[in-house]
């Protein structure tokens, strides 16, 4: 643990879903669990929103503003860090519309396996 009291718990991936990371959300926030249940894992590449001011992030399937860079168990003051900007293996991540996909252009969604 952080001085700052966040958390970092090791989850191990089953894949590598990012061929290229080229910038994330500057500072980290902290997973809003809000409506998420403890425990649980949500996995690298779903798609997230946060806010600057409250520095909270959390899954958003309307209008995200990245993908989630690492698996991460939902617990409180969990440590998440959000791509803003890359190539990610569309394949291996959960499904995400070509409505959502525009939504971050600057994110390649690359078919290769």
């Amino acid at each position: 643990m952080s001085k700052l009291g966040f958390k970092r718990t090791e989850v191990a991936g089953d894949k590598t879903i990012y061929a290229h990371v080229l910038e994330t959300a500057l500072g980290g926030f902290v997973l809003d669990t809000t409506g998420l249940t403890k425990g649980e894992k949500i996995v690298a590449g779903t798609a997230f929103t946060f806010d600057e001011a409250t520095r909270l992030a959390k899954p958003d399937q309307t209008a995200p503003k990245g993908l989630l860079y690492e698996d991460v168990v939902i617990d409180d003051n969990t440590s998440v860090d959000i791509v803003l900007r890359g190539t990610v293996y569309a394949r291996r991540i959960p499904a995400i519309t070509d409505e959502l996909k525009a939504k971050m252009p600057q994110i390649i969604f690359s078919q290769s396996k």
